[in-house]
């Protein structure tokens, strides 16, 4: 059976919303037996008369009201299409990934203003790390992402965020960093596909410090409950702190050597295939840093 064409839908509508071929013919700007021609295709596809021709005119079936029913919505549904991306504002599915420190604070205070500024970008937001980010960003899974950089890529380009400060989490008896007895001390970290594991463990070797073991935890919670505990230290990206962190309480505190470098956050992308709503999300973050 051959598929059906959107025109034989749009003549057929026209016919019966206009009451005659001739009407129908005026609507769809051609000759009446260019709509006759469509109407008879239409029924042969169907295998269904759709019109009962007495003396000139055309009577209605029912096979025809039912079929005018489903046909209708189809050819509203083309029309919209062809307008859909006439708008000023760009349009699309915008597929984001982000480390969660992205997550936490960055992305929170500047998502509202952009939803309402580009109500036509349907927004899908993913918490990856950020090795995965950027497989997924090279594979063409994600428009963007906001991870840890500048990458350096063939395939991908990047912009820079925001700045990620690192602290290094102790119980809080230690009030300074030359009181940890590093030998004797476990560290909790992330996996080793997280950024700020790797940055602190950069700063562990920069000092020659030598821990008997790093211990895997991802969750920010427990490793805070097993510092808070005197079980070891830890290193946290700041925005995964609260208030009440920062004021030492819940059994940790915070230190910031000045030699822990803080970790910059990138926006990032495909050079290839980059989007105008990607792009809008990018200039929109940069005009509210």
């Amino acid at each position: 059976m051959d598929a059906l064409k959107l025109s034989q839908l749009q003549f057929f509508v026209a016919v019966l919303e206009e009451g005659s071929v001739v009407g129908a013919s005026r609507r769809m700007n051609c000759v009446a037996s260019n709509v006759t021609a469509r109407l008879k295709e239409l029924e042969q596809l169907l295998g269904q008369e759709l019109f009962l021709r007495e003396k000139g005119r055309l009577v209605i079936t029912p096979a025809a009201r039912l079929f005018y029913r489903e046909a209708k919505p189809v050819v509203l549904n083309a029309a919209r299409l062809l307008h859909l991306f006439e708008a000023d504002a760009p349009r699309g599915i915008l597929t984001v990934g982000a480390l969660d420190v992205a997550l936490r604070r960055f992305l929170p205070e500047r998502l509202p203003a952009f939803a309402t500024a580009y109500p036509g970008v349907e927004l899908t937001l993913l918490m990856r790390p950020s090795y995965t980010l950027e497989r997924m960003l090279a594979d063409g899974d994600l428009d963007l992402a906001l991870t840890d950089g500048p990458i350096q890529h063939p395939l991908l380009n990047s912009r820079f965020a925001f700045a990620e400060s690192l602290s290094l989490v102790v119980p809080s008896h230690i009030t300074a960093i030359k009181e940890i007895n590093w030998p004797t001390t476990t560290v909790f970290l992330f996996n080793t596909d997280c950024f700020y594991r790797s940055c602190f463990e950069r700063w562990l070797k920069k000092r020659g410090i030598e821990t008997p073991v790093i211990q895997t935890i991802e969750s920010y919670d427990a490793l805070h409950a097993c510092v808070a505990a005197g079980l070891g230290v830890s290193c946290f990206p700041d925005s995964m702190t609260s208030p009440q962190d920062c004021d030492d309480l819940n059994g940790v505190r915070f230190l910031k050597p000045d030699d822990l470098a803080s970790a910059p956050v990138y926006f990032v992308w495909r050079r290839d295939s980059v989007c105008a709503p990607a792009i809008h999300f990018v200039e929109h973050f940069a005009q509210h840093e």
